[in-house]
């Protein structure tokens, strides 16, 4: 059985009532799940996302059901533009309490197949983009001494897959910064912490759903018997994000339906 928002009900009312959110990647998929329960739960929104489209139409759902939420269009491996999503955020709402940098690509390739063009395009939006994005973030929490941060990595962090080179190093790259941020920034009230989702039914794994065999494997991999929904991983992330973690700092929380069990 699959599982939608519609049988999502567990919301928790204002837990992250007066608290700012920028969720980086939130135009679609994971990112807008996240995206939707953060602002259910009280948060004051802000999306950066390269797709102006899906994220403006998201946004527009957010509204509609009462939430508050802005945008600002931002490629993730572009400082320029981290540094004014940044900027932004901090002019409208003077804060940033909860950083959920979900901003991620994946497409299979065997290894002798990649060039530089390649490994550049992942790595730079998975990898450098999280540094960015943090690095430009950080000094603001240091100054009101707290923060959440929440990078989304995988299970391709602990489990690499073949023909995903790029992907794999990228993603124990995140969960690795995650782990490096929640060390050297702890002492000023900072959290750092990394999901690892398995199998997730979005558009980026849409390629994976036109290979019968490729779905059915995965599917004989997880013992709960089925592939993960967006609205699965919006528990555990906002988790993370909330007082329920005020404890939890450098750690990689599988979201995988017991995958790597």
């Amino acid at each position: 059985m699959r599982r939608t928002s519609e049988t999502l009900t567990d919301f928790i009312p204002n837990r992250f009532r007066d608290q700012v959110a920028l969720v980086v990647g939130g135009a679609q998929g994971i990112g807008k799940a996240i995206a939707v329960r953060l602002a259910k739960e009280g948060a004051r929104l802000v999306i950066g996302d390269i797709d102006r489209k899906m994220m403006t139409q998201t946004a527009g759902e957010i509204a509609a059901d009462g939430g508050s939420v802005r945008t600002v269009v931002c490629d993730v491996r572009q400082q320029r533009q981290v540094n004014r999503m940044v900027e932004r955020t901090i002019r409208w709402h003077g804060r940033i309490d909860v950083l959920m940098h979900i901003a991620g690509v994946v497409k299979p390739r065997p290894f002798l197949k990649i060039d530089e063009k390649f490994w550049d395009w992942t790595i730079d939006t998975n990898l450098k983009g999280a540094f960015l994005v943090a690095h430009a973030v950080l000094p603001h929490m240091i100054k009101q001494r707290r923060g959440k941060m929440v990078f989304m990595a995988s299970t391709n962090s602990w489990d690499a897959e073949a023909e995903l080179a790029p992907y794999n190093v990228s993603k124990a790259g995140v969960f690795l910064l995650a782990k490096t941020l929640a060390r050297e920034f702890g002492r000023y009230g900072i959290h750092s912490n990394a999901l690892g989702p398995g199998f997730i039914r979005t558009r980026l794994s849409e390629w994976c759903l036109t290979h019968p065999a490729f779905a059915e494997k995965y599917k004989n991999l997880i013992p709960l018997g089925r592939l993960g929904e967006p609205e699965d991983v919006t528990g555990p992330a906002t988790f993370l994000a909330s007082r329920d973690a005020d404890y939890v700092n450098g750690v990689l929380l599988f979201v995988d339906g017991g995958q790597l069990a």
